[in-house]
């Protein structure tokens, strides 16, 4: 038997790149559990923000049955069933999801935008800037986050519920649904700036940065053109797994007694319902399937985020 190659199979053995070619392109269809994951998203978003106007979904706050009515289970009139006061659960639920996704989007943007800035500023400048933002970022991450989260809502309450002011600015603004924001704002501060900031480390070495650089571009250029373009992908996975993380502190902050009470959020649903529910259980199952659905699928979009990117600076 001969050992020879011939030039055909020299030519198939040096060619993997169709291999890699197909194997990339696999890679990037979307899995099923990120597309039913999205599509959990997209229809629990249309039907949060547009509760008020869908004649299937009745009133979260009023009464049906009567207020005296008992719980009702699951059924044709409620899909959820309803709770001791005569409330669509099904309703409730679909506000609650308003209420939580509001908090949760408004706090990790508000978080990314201030915590990318520091972390870019961090990661261009370096030296004593860099040190002085990270004492910063790594003073807030040794902080326990739900007990100071628990304890800034609990002193807005005693602002709001005051005759203070400051500057000539009371704080009857202040409701619930805004302590939480502010708070869960300033606590997605510090990871972001630190994903940011290893980012731009990074980014800043690469040969287009050091190119344009070169060429005499003002740091401004560079920020703008350069750098800021490459940190977005990456932001925008931490964005989506910011949201399911701030989705789940929420229900835990509801438990230490500091929820939304109205509209009520998921947390709030799940912390007033959990007394009973050896007797109606349906009034705390259904909003931590809600609140688990959601936070699974902000989760696998994310990190079909992330892996997305990590293909395409691979390729680059």
């Amino acid at each position: 038997m001969s050992t020879t190659l011939t030039a055909d199979d020299a030519t198939r053995a040096a060619a993997p790149e169709p291999v890699t070619e197909k194997r990339t392109r696999r890679r990037r269809i979307p899995g099923v559990g990120v597309v039913l994951g999205a599509t959990w998203l997209l229809a629990l978003i249309v039907l949060a923000f547009t509760a008020d106007y869908l004649p299937f979904i009745r009133l979260y706050d009023r009464p049906v049955r009567g207020a005296a009515a008992a719980a009702f289970g699951p059924g044709n009139d409620f899909w959820f069933g309803s709770d001791s006061l005569g409330r669509d659960v099904f309703a409730r639920c679909i506000y609650g999801a308003k209420t939580s996704l509001t908090i949760s989007v408004a706090s990790i943007l508000v978080g990314t935008i201030v915590g990318g800035t520091l972390g870019v500023i961090a990661g261009y400048y370096r030296g004593w800037v860099d040190r002085v933002i990270s004492i910063f970022t790594d003073a807030l991450l040794a902080l326990p986050a739900i007990i100071i989260a628990s304890l800034l809502v609990g002193r807005f309450d005693v602002l709001a519920a005051s005759d203070a002011d400051f500057l000539g600015f009371g704080f009857s603004w202040l409701t619930r649904t805004w302590s939480v924001t502010i708070v869960f704002s300033l606590l997605s501060i510090a990871p972001v700036a630190r994903i940011v900031r290893a980012q731009t480390l990074s980014i800043s070495q690469r040969e287009y940065v050091l190119a344009a650089r070169s060429l005499g571009a003002g740091t401004r250029r560079v920020l703008v053109r350069e750098i800021v373009p490459n940190v977005v992908p990456a932001l925008t996975a931490v964005i989506f797994t910011g949201i399911a993380i701030l989705l789940a502190a929420e229900g835990g902050l509801a438990f230490l007694g500091y929820s939304v009470p109205d509209p009520p959020s998921w947390g709030s649903l799940i912390a007033d319902s959990r007394e009973q529910i050896e007797e109606a259980w349906w009034m705390t199952i259904f909003p931590c399937v809600m609140l688990f659905l959601t936070v699974l699928s902000f989760n696998l979009v994310g990190d079909r985020v992330a892996r997305r990117f990590d293909i395409r600076e691979a390729a680059l």
